[in-house]
């Protein structure tokens, strides 16, 4: 269904009833204008996807679809009937659920008491923790994941963490379930689980609302997709009848030859040698990376890539191999010391790792060079705004304020408070764990540019990615990871997707 100038409704026979309609849906806070007026109407039984960059409105549409936040105008029709939908346990008990891109379940509690969180088991007071776990194991295998229920939800990986939300949700009776970039941490088995689970519950009548970035997941799951530019649903297409080059062109009027944006500088001096690394999760692992090169490193999760980087830069203990900076043998035994050489690390998990949430936008700009906006023993205020607003303006940073919490902003905004504070920092080598996981397509061309930028000034580029696109079509020299060994390296597109796929993979 594309977007009407009317909100009258359709006559449309019984059967045809949408599960949930849209009809004038707005959404305004004081100053923004966070979703215009949109009508969208979703089925019963279809996977529909919505798409667009960062501060579309797309967590908007998800905040009132799922009751976190209040309308401001419009309605909401649940099938065939209007509906307050003002609060989240009004949505779930409708059978609207979400599976968020940052888990928010408690890991400190097991996988079983996380899936029954809020609907616990309980005899005389007491929680029933054999039950539910015995239950939780069922609920987890018959979905087809093979993950424990009785261990601590923190004990798993990250898309682990993400599979047992989804299982949360699916098992709560749920007829209509969003999903907000469910892989950006899954490794492709976890991934295939997931699909396999999605069609699994469309065949069984639910609907399915998919918010990826990834637009061969969308041409592979979605019946339809709706676009979100600026607040505005510029329109809704069947999937069978449109292109990924037609949904970018949409999102971000530009078009999507521009994304993967690289520029040819001359190659430089090394200023890193790797020489037969070992150490936890990786061994025999050597490599250079040069003034003006990008060096990727591709593989599934688990490869051993962040291992390595990890012992490159001081973060865990190597046990074989050299290091040489500039030319001249180094001992990284700690991150500082790596961060006075000039490394400078963007971590895959920018929220546990990369950021201080609670803190404003310019203090986590401006954490590693306090010490050089400080006279004595007093930060002068005037340095502090200074450095924090040049990032914010150079990087298009999208945020009310510097003083705003880093915890307000979206994913891609957040990458680049990340970047922001290495580059006030001054490295002279930029690792990028994952840098584009949950960004959309108009900020990851952003930060594309950004390395250019940084090449440009005689920096190189460690590129880790599990996003085979990105450091095919990015990197200078790729190495490709599998079970912690360097099992290939190759030159710029030397070879075919198929090739690294089947080299990361071992078949």
């Amino acid at each position: 269904m594309t977007v009407t100038a009317t909100h009258a409704p359709v006559a449309r026979p019984a059967a045809a009833v949408p599960i949930l309609e849209l009809r004038g849906l707005e959404k305004r806070y004081t100053g923004t204008h966070a979703l215009k007026p949109a009508d969208l109407a979703f089925e019963t039984g279809e996977v529909h996807a919505i798409v667009g960059e960062n501060g579309a409105g797309k967590s908007t549409l998800i905040k009132l679809l799922t009751g976190v936040t209040p309308r401001t105008s419009g309605e909401m029709i649940w099938k065939g009937q209007a509906t307050d939908l003002s609060t989240p346990n009004e949505a779930i008990a409708l059978g609207i659920n979400a599976v968020h891109q940052e888990v928010v379940l408690c890991p400190h509690l097991t996988v079983a008491a996380n899936i029954f969180l809020g609907d616990e088991h309980t005899s005389r007071g007491l929680l029933k923790d054999r039950a539910m776990v015995r239950e939780a194991q069922k609920i987890i295998d018959d979905l087809g994941f093979n993950l424990p229920a009785g261990v601590p939800l923190s004990s798993l990986t990250i898309g682990q963490q993400q599979l047992i939300a989804t299982a949360r949700a699916a098992s709560r009776g749920t007829q209509f379930l969003i999903f907000d970039e469910p892989t950006a941490y899954l490794t492709r088995q976890e991934a295939a689980q997931l699909f396999a689970l999605i069609r699994r519950l469309k065949s069984e009548g639910v609907t399915i609302v998919y918010i990826s970035h990834r637009m061969e997941e969308i041409f592979e799951l979605a019946d339809r997709v709706s676009v979100l530019r600026d607040g505005t649903l510029v329109g809704t297409r069947k999937v069978s009848e449109t292109t990924d080059a037609e949904l970018v062109a949409l999102m971000i009027n530009r078009s999507i030859d521009q994304i993967y944006h690289k520029e040819t500088f001359a190659i430089g001096a090394p200023i890193l040698d790797a020489r037969h690394l070992s150490g936890p999760g990786f061994d025999d692992v050597s490599l250079t990376i040069r003034e003006g090169e990008i060096v990727g490193l591709y593989g599934l999760i688990g490869a051993g890539r962040s291992e390595f980087v990890m012992g490159v830069y001081g973060r865990q203990p190597r046990t074989a191999g050299e290091v040489l900076w500039q030319g001249r043998p180094v001992d990284i035994r700690s991150e500082r010391q790596a961060i006075d050489l000039g490394m400078a690390l963007a971590p895959e998990s920018r929220r546990d790792q990369g950021l201080c949430l609670n803190l404003g936008v310019g203090l986590n700009i401006n954490l590693p060079v306090f010490d050089r906006l400080t006279r004595g023993l007093t930060i002068s205020a005037a340095q502090e705004r200074q450095a924090a607003d040049k990032q914010i303006a150079d990087l298009r940073i999208k945020t009310a304020s510097r003083n705003a919490l880093a915890l307000s902003l979206s994913g891609g905004n957040q990458q680049k408070i990340v970047i922001g504070k290495w580059l006030n920092h001054g490295a002279k080598l930029f690792i990028f764990d994952e840098p584009t996981v949950g960004v959309d397509v108009g900020t990851k061309a952003e930060i594309y540019r950004l390395f250019g930028r940084l090449l440009s000034q005689g920096a190189g580029i460690l590129l880790i990615s599990s996003y085979l696109p990105e450091v095919y079509e990015l990197a200078d020299q790729l190495h490709v990871f599998r079970g912690g060994r360097q099992v290939a390296t190759h030159g710029f597109k030397a070879v075919s997707h198929e090739q690294i796929l089947t080299e990361a993979i071992g078949i």
